[in-house]
């Protein structure tokens, strides 16, 4: 049965911004970590895909900002498939205090797979890998 992978980060001094909370940017550094830690998880390294000249490249980014995450706060970074085609991929990533269980951030983002530097389809080994953690609308399947 497909399940979320889970991670966690420090909030640091480096994080945050002028106004005291982390800033809105550093989410997308989160979330990169985060998606690298789950391929890793998955069997994938970065290492391993570049051995096999594949890499995958992020074409979108969403984030809704819920509530402003604060210095030294531990937070539980979420992630999982919500769609998984030919060429691409997205990935639902949620966001929570640890301490509190409130959500910070929701977001996606959607990667093609190129190899060899050009466009290509999701090769079959990932795919299945990847079909671990596919969750169409972050539901589990019936």
């Amino acid at each position: 049965m497909p399940e979320k992978k889970k991670t966690l980060v420090k909030v640091r001094n480096h994080h945050i911004d002028a106004y005291g909370h982390v800033n809105n940017a550093q989410y997308l550094t989160y979330l990169e970590d985060a998606r690298t830690d789950f391929f890793e998880e998955l069997g994938y390294s970065l290492a391993r895909l570049a051995d096999r000249r594949i890499q995958v490249h992020l074409t979108e980014v969403t984030l809704q900002y819920r509530r402003p995450a604060q210095l030294m706060d531990i937070l539980e970074i979420y992630g999982w498939f919500i769609e998984i085609d030919k060429r691409k991929a997205t990935w639902q990533h949620e966001i929570y205090n640890k301490e509190t269980g409130k959500l910070i951030v929701t977001g996606t983002a959607t990667g093609m797979f190129l190899e060899n530097g050009k466009l290509s389809t999701v090769p079959s080994d990932i795919r299945e890998a990847m079909m671990t953690i596919y969750i169409p609308n972050g539901k589990k399947p019936a």
